[in-house]
């Protein structure tokens, strides 16, 4: 007994000295964090590559390729942006300059093309070793279907440095000899950008000099290209490689300018535009060839040749094949001509946007989409069977919905037209769908104001979709254009229950389609195997989720075939979420019996990240919890290893843990949160503790939290690093009641977490970005119970927040109000007194908690005026108010530098009111804009 006593003992005094050696994290640490890259696999399932790069961008990663067969990784110091050849014998891939070199040059203002560029390597799997290097590469491109070939296109070489050494006094240089008549030879390399083609097997490489852009086809071997005049205006033509003699063939040669090539998957047929010479670039009238057996053919030309009367073809969209190379698609448009003043000065032309209340599209939303507006064009294609062109849209529709073959005979098309005035303050927002027959290209309407996009069926004879009205799920006939409905009589609700908006609730989803059609369509918890056609009935494949809590989810991994479940050893892959433990289980389900076999069990972790290999039963997937960074697994179908460790230095650093916790609001509603706590958390110590919210959050129990600069709210993982407790409460929403919502759900949670025991009352403090800091700014003018708070981009007038405009999109943003995230419910005349009551703006009299706010000057989400409302206000009232305003800076902060600044500023913010220590200087003294960029105010007062 006294042995084990002393084990014990020694036992808790190692865990003891090896956590006091433990650091806490600071705004230094965050470049150490790795972020994994999308990991690819061989179709066989023997490699398996990964990019590891810095999660700041500050600083250098590698490339990560494991071998399963022996089990080996070896890495790569700053590669990146890995292709695998055909066969699986090559990788090549980039190695990036290192973060130091180029941030030296950029100090020193080398010129672009002086700058470090990317290294091209080239591993040989077999010999386990890199075989050749390139450098100065722009791009490069691996056939997909066929092997031994690269290409590479390299920037233009540096042009040699004039030596200039001196010369001694005494020393004569002879003169060159120059032959009479003779030029002086050029270096084409040194003119412009060109290709190499690149043979793997005996690294034998040709050059193409003066290339502009090539394309390689997918199955066979083909390699087209277009070259252009260095130094000058214009293009030297469209070439074919041959890989046999590294011989050139003219296809087209003699015009102005070639884009867009397209070739199809074998490579026998070609498509580009070309336009004839011209003195304008914006004038260019492009024209249409396709090239089928060396014969040329042109489709289109500039007198309107096989196009609508008054219509031009589109030169901002790539031609493409169908996948079986049947049809030829393409883009034209309306012709559009100005009678433009040509006698008028620049400064003579008025600048002025008219705004007409008769506009579909309010002018800031045309500015928004102006490029997509002036590029808006239609779709075509040329039937290569009978030589027909078959317009498939025009003005009257705005999208078509193109099959996965793109051959099929009905289609859809879609225009939201009628209904574009009305999104303004509506919502969802609707469109009408038209069945489209692409052998005439006839329409007829099918869905009149349809909320949720369909998705066609692979044998092309329907489209399904769920219906906002009804609140069910549909299959429309394309043959006959009948409707079924699908889900009626089933027994449960497949419209979203707790979608607390005022507005119709959305579905839980389409789960794809099996091999022989079915379609898998999700209740709030099980999935359901669905007959389109009505005749068999639906059929709960996965029997149990709603009784187990369980929400289970197909599985589509392949891009290819997105809208198909995938299979696994002849099982569907379905993903099974426990809303209760928050946790994730991989099953595999028999199609044929639907009976669930567990394929991967997490355990208390969660589950993603899945990748499956083409040709094999081979799963790559990550596991995660709050203290465990998502890493990288392979999993052969008996066992898993992990294959990448990004972080070691986690172990260094003190983390912590998550935990659910549940609560009753004040109006009885039962909620969920999750509570972050220091590592060795000791109950009997009181911790001050923030809390941090936007709508449900309690699924991410256990998510991981890298430790990283804000882009504008405050980071679990530092905080609990840093003595802080952390609770993160659920809310729900009443119509016309946001504000109050957030209050009963907030503060009841708060008080909860506050009956624990452990929680320094006198020392808590809130935080929230966007809808989270409304919250924020809400609750501090109803409440005193937070020392500080901190609200980034905050609504704090609703009356005029309600007739704003979302400048990235260009929305209005009533739409916000009247049926989705504000929740108001009403129009501002038709509910007035519910925008005064939920405005921070009316409550600031009422405010004693100081606040920080984050807004943003070019904010596309928030008007940024609306952060300036609450802080003048609370300046006019001398409450204590700090504005962080980040210059041509988004809705969330996206430079690395403002995310640092913020993560800063944020933290010796709340480090002051929560934990006492010193002012820093910005809040004390403010920075002048005389001292901006030159002193930043960090330094700390003295006590």
């Amino acid at each position: 007994m006294l042995k084990k006593i002393i084990l014990i003992v020694l036992l808790f005094s190692f865990t003891f000295s090896y956590t006091q050696q433990k650091r806490s994290l600071t705004h230094d640490d965050y470049d150490l964090w790795k972020n994994i890259g999308s990991p690819q696999i061989t179709d066989n399932g023997q490699l398996v590559v990964t990019t590891v790069s810095t999660a700041t961008g500050r600083g250098d990663g590698y490339l990560s390729i494991y071998n399963s067969k022996t089990g080996k990784t070896i890495k790569f110091h700053n590669g990146q942006r890995a292709q695998i050849s055909n066969d699986n014998n090559y990788i090549v891939f980039f190695q990036k300059p290192d973060y130091e070199l180029v941030r030296f040059e950029k100090k020193k203002k080398l010129k672009k093309d002086e700058m470090s560029k990317n290294k091209l390597f080239i591993y040989d799997v077999r010999l386990n070793r890199i075989v050749d290097s390139v450098l100065r590469v722009k791009s490069f491109d691996i056939p997909k279907k066929y092997d031994n070939w690269l290409i590479i296109e390299k920037f233009k070489d540096l042009k040699p440095k004039k030596d200039t050494t001196e010369t001694k006094k005494d020393s004569i240089k002879e003169p060159k000899e120059k032959k009479k008549g003779a030029k002086k030879k050029k270096n084409p390399a040194l003119e412009s950008d060109y290709a190499l083609v690149y043979n793997l097997k005996n690294r034998i490489s040709d050059t193409i000099f003066h290339i502009k852009s090539f394309q390689l086809a997918e199955e066979a071997q083909a390699l087209f290209f277009t070259k252009t005049k260095p130094k000058k205006k214009g293009d030297l033509g469209v070439f074919k490689y041959d890989f046999e003699n590294g011989a050139e063939k003219v296809i087209d040669t003699g015009r102005y300018a070639y884009d867009r090539l397209a070739i199809d998957k074998k490579g026998t047929r070609l498509a580009y535009l070309s336009a004839k010479d011209s003195v304008s670039k914006d004038s260019l009238k492009y024209e249409l060839f396709y090239v089928v057996n060396n014969a040329k053919k042109q489709v289109t030309d500039t007198l309107g040749k096989g196009l609508l009367k008054g219509w031009e073809l589109s030169a901002a969209q790539t031609p493409y094949f169908s996948k079986n190379s049947k049809r030829l698609y393409f883009y034209s448009k309306p012709e559009v001509k100005f009678n433009i003043d040509t006698t008028l000065l620049k400064e003579e032309i008025p600048e002025v946007d008219v705004w007409n209340y008769k506009d579909k599209l309010i002018q800031p939303e045309q500015k928004s989409k102006l490029k997509a507006l002036k590029d808006k064009a239609y779709l075509s294609f040329l039937d290569l069977e009978n030589d027909k062109i078959i317009q498939l849209h025009d003005e009257s529709l705005e999208n078509v919905m193109l099959d996965q073959d793109r051959e099929q005979k009905y289609i859809l098309g879609s225009t939201s037209s009628p209904y574009d005035v009305s999104r303004s303050w509506d919502y969802p927002w609707l469109s009408d769908y038209y069945i489209i027959n692409t052998e005439t290209g006839e329409k007829e309407l099918a869905l009149k104001g349809a909320v949720r996009r369909p998705t066609l069926s692979p044998d092309g004879n329907y489209a399904v979709y769920f219906d906002s009205k009804s609140q069910h799920w549909w299959a429309l006939n394309l043959t006959n254009n009948q409707k079924n409905n699908l889900t009626e009589g089933l027994g449960v609700p497949f419209y979203d229950v707790e979608d607390d908006h005022p507005a119709a609730p959305g579905s839980y989803g389409f789960g794809g389609f099996d091999k022989e059609g079915f379609a898998l369509l999700n209740d709030q918890f099980d999935i359901w195997k669905v007959d389109l056609s009505g005749v068999k009935k639906p059929i709960n494949i996965t029997k149990d989720g709603r009784t187990k809590n369980i929400e289970y989810r197909a599985l589509r991994l392949d891009y290819e075939k997105r809208n198909e479940v995938t299979y696994y050893k002849n099982m569907w892959l379905i993903d099974a979420f426990d809303k209760t433990n928050k946790t994730n289980t991989l099953y595999g389900l028999n199609p044929k019996n639907y009976r669930k076999k567990i394929i991967l069990n997490a355990g208390n972790m969660i589950l993603g990240g899945f990748v499956k290999a083409k040709e094999k039963d081979i799963l790559l997937y990550e596991k995660e919890d709050f203290q465990t960074f998502p890493d990288l697994y392979y999993f052969d179908g008996r066992k898993s290893k992990k294959i990448t460790d990004a972080n070691p230095q986690q172990k260094d650093f003190l983390w912590g843990t998550s935990e659910k916790f549940s609560w009753t609001a004040y109006d009885g509603t039962k909620l969920d949160g999750i509570i972050y706590k220091p590592e060795n958390f000791d109950a009997t110590k009181k911790y001050p503790m923030i809390s941090y919210f936007y709508e449900k959050r309690s699924d991410n129990l256990n998510s991981y939290h890298m430790p990283r600069p804000s882009a504008s709210t405050v980071n679990m993982s530092y905080l609990v690093s840093n003595g802080y407790v952390v609770f993160v409460p659920d809310i729900v929403y009443k119509d016309g009641k946001p504000g109050e919502s957030a209050y009963n759900c907030i503060v009841s949670g708060v008080e909860a977490v506050e009956k624990l025991g452990y929680v320094d009352s006198d020392n808590m403090a809130i935080q929230g970005q966007s809808w989270g800091g409304y919250q924020v700014a809400y609750l501090v003018t109803k409440t005193n119970k937070f020392k500080a708070a901190m609200a980034g981009a905050p609504v704090a007038n609703m009356t005029s927040a309600y007739g704003g405009i979302r400048w990235q999109s260009g929305l209005s943003r009533a739409f916000q109000y009247e049926k989705t995230q504000s929740r108001i419910g009403k129009n501002l005349w038709d509910g007035f007194d519910l925008y005064i009551e939920n405005s921070p703006l009316f409550g600031i009299p009422n405010i004693e908690t100081p606040l920080l706010i984050m807004h943003n000057d070019a904010d596309g989400a928030v008007p940024y005026y609306q952060g300036i409302e609450m802080f003048m206000g609370m300046r006019r009232l001398n409450k204590p108010v700090w504005l962080l305003v980040y210059n041509d800076e988004a809705h969330n902060l996206r430079k690395q530098k403002n995310r640092q600044d913020l993560s800063i500023r944020m933290m010796q913010f709340f480090d002051h009111y929560l934990k006492g220590a010193p002012a820093p200087k910005w809040m004390t003294q403010g920075v002048s804009q005389v001292r901006k960029g030159k002193d930043f105010g960090y330094e700390l007062e003295k006590l």
